[in-house]
């Protein structure tokens, strides 16, 4: 008995560290988008959003509009940067 007591532990230590693991790259892959955005494209979907909440759909889209450029730009280096290797 006491060797599926230890199996349980390693197999709860494990699933910890996979889960950790997991956070951890979400976290990383949501600060490289937030640096890779900059400061206009974040501003621009909060602004976006607070101001479609607020009813105000016009200047939603341009704040949307800057958004959307800021993640073209992203999208555009990825493929170039995958066809060019």
């Amino acid at each position: 008995m006491a060797k599926k007591k230890t199996v349980k532990k390693t197999t709860k230590k494990t699933a910890v560290v996979e889960k950790l693991s997991t956070i951890k790259k979400t976290f990383n892959l949501v600060k490289a988008w937030i640096e890779g955005n900059g400061i206009e494209g974040v501003l621009g979907l909060i602004s976006g959003l607070l101001l479609w909440s607020f009813g105000f759909k016009i200047y939603a889209g341009f704040a949307f509009g800057v958004f959307a450029t800021r993640n073209w730009d992203l999208a555009k280096a990825w493929v170039l940067k995958i066809f060019n290797k």
